[in-house]
């Protein structure tokens, strides 16, 4: 008696909370979301390393919540990225090199683009490789 009590608290209990019980049945987590970001200038003395983590948004990335969001919004596709695109760039020749490696919501990645310089890598990639 008092074992179905219980159980009817508890599901009452969910269900005012906007949840459900299902016995035998666990949430699944989002899947990890772990990366290593690299941008390499001309100069190999300013090479810039970083870490994002996803679902929770963590690492050593600077803007990690804001950079989860954008690639968010894509499903982690890279290529399909335009961040900023109301940002106008000079023609100013400073190749820089962006590179990630690691997975997302658990699918290995490995993305690599050399823009022709730091602000147009930033129209394409918002906040991503702000380390």
């Amino acid at each position: 008696m008092f074992a179905k009590l219980t159980r009817r608290v508890l599901l009452a209990s969910a269900i005012i909370a906007g949840t459900a019980i299902v016995p035998g049945v666990a949430s699944a987590a989002p899947a990890e979301s772990t990366m290593r970001l690299t941008v390499q200038g001309q100069d190999i003395t300013a090479t810039q390393f970083g870490e994002l983590k996803c679902h929770p948004a963590g690492g050593t990335h600077q803007h990690a919540a804001k950079a989860c969001e954008e690639l968010e919004k894509v499903n982690g596709d890279f290529t399909a990225m335009q961040a900023n695109v109301s940002k106008v760039c000079t023609m100013q020749y400073q190749p820089v090199t962006a590179k990630i490696e690691g997975k997302w919501r658990g699918k290995e990645i490995n993305y690599t683009q050399t823009f022709s310089n730091s602000c147009t890598m930033q129209v394409k990639t918002g906040v991503v490789f702000e380390l």
